[in-house]
């Protein structure tokens, strides 16, 4: 399941575009943060999240992406496994951190862009939180 910002064009329009490429057999759901309330709710406000139910585990700015074009079929697949692994993954997290940084300068008015001075104990705490979460039976 992808949860993205629907009050953000640029969000929008990547779904937008995965919706018109998914196999019918991927299963991947594309839901809007407004629309989601369940585990991961407050990570909306800060990035894109995807969640893998397979192995429990929230994914966050890049890698959620990267999952969710894996979800989308062959071609999109390789595309999704070369943004999450390296040696393009750093590559992948400055691009996603410098679009969502100057989102409002494209004409994007959601709520999940990076602060301009980055946080940086809302990383930790976001690896945290995903670390904890992607062990089994985790709760």
């Amino acid at each position: 399941m992808l949860i993205y910002d629907q009050d953000c064009s640029i969000c929008t329009a990547f779904v937008r575009q995965l919706g018109k490429r998914l196999r019918p057999s991927s299963g991947l759901q594309l839901t809007a943060a407004s629309d989601w309330d369940g585990p991961g709710a407050a990570w909306t406000r800060h990035s894109v999240v995807f969640y893998d139910p397979r192995e429990d585990a929230f994914h966050v700015e890049e890698q959620a992406i990267g999952r969710a074009l894996m979800n989308a079929g062959p071609m999109l697949g390789g595309l999704g496994n070369i943004i999450i692994h390296r040696p393009l993954k750093l590559l992948a997290k400055a691009v996603y951190r410098t679009i969502a940084r100057n989102r409002h300068s494209l004409g994007c008015q959601g709520m999940c862009a990076v602060p301009q001075q980055p946080d940086r104990s809302f990383t930790r705490g976001i690896r945290s939180a995903v670390g904890e979460l992607s062990v089994p039976g985790a709760e």
